[in-house]
C-alpha cells in the first residue's frame, strides 16, 4: 500500500575511490593497516563543511523605543477621521474653538457638533482622566455619557460627531 522511499546512502571514499566506513580515517586497502573499530577524536581540520549560499547577515534588531506619549487618540469617524493626537503629560482642552486657559494645551477640532470647550484631559504618567466641560451634546466613553472618567486602553471616546479610539502607554506606578 505504502512504498518506502529510500534516500540515497552517503558513502565515504578514499582518494583512490575505495569504499570506507564513516569512522575510518585512513583506507585499509591503501595503507595496508587493519581498520580500527573505534574512531579517534576529530580535530578542527575535519569539520563538516556544507557548501551552498552563504548565511544571510541580519542586522541586530534594536528594541523599539518607548512611545513619548501617554495616550494616543485616533479619530475613527467624524470630521476628524484619521487624525492622530499624541497626548503628553499635562492638561489638555478639546473643542470647536477652546478658550485660552493658563497651563492647558488647546486642541481645536473641526466638528460642528462639538461645543466650543467640549472636554478636558489631565494626563499623567500613571493615569489619564477625561472630564466633560458642560458640553451641549455630551461626552461618551463607550455608550455611557460621562462627567468625569478614568480612561483605559482600548476605550472609545465620542464627542460631538467624532469618535476616537484611545491607546494608553502608561507606566505602572512604582510602589
Amino acid at each position: 500500500m505504502f512504498r518506502r522511499i529510500q534516500s540515497p546512502a552517503v558513502v565515504k571514499h578514499c582518494p583512490a575511490g575505495h569504499v570506507m566506513q564513516m569512522a575510518w580515517r585512513t583506507c585499509p586497502r591503501c595503507s595496508g593497516e587493519r581498520p580500527r573499530d573505534e574512531a579517534p577524536a576529530r580535530d578542527e581540520t575535519e569539520a563538516t563543511v556544507i557548501l551552498g549560499a552563504p548565511p544571510v547577515a541580519r542586522p541586530a534588531s534594536a528594541p523599539a523605543p518607548p512611545p513619548t506619549w501617554v495616550a494616543l487618540f485616533v479619530a475613527v469617524s467624524g470630521a476628524e477621521a484619521g487624525r492622530r493626537i499624541e497626548i503628553q503629560p499635562g492638561r489638555w482642552k478639546f473643542g470647536k474653538a477652546p478658550h485660552e486657559d493658563p497651563g492647558m494645551t488647546l486642541v481645536p477640532l473641526r466638528d460642528t457638533f462639538m461645543s466650543r470647550d467640549h472636554f478636558a484631559l489631565e494626563a499623567g504618567t500613571a493615569a489619564v482622566v477625561l472630564r466633560d466641560l458642560g458640553s451641549t451634546n455630551g461626552t461618551f466613553v463607550g455608550t455611557d455619557r460621562i462627567e468625569r472618567q478614568l480612561l483605559r486602553d482600548g476605550d472609545t471616546l465620542r464627542a460631538g460627531g467624532t469618535t476616537f479610539r484611545v491607546s494608553l502607554s502608561l507606566k505602572a506606578p512604582s510602589p
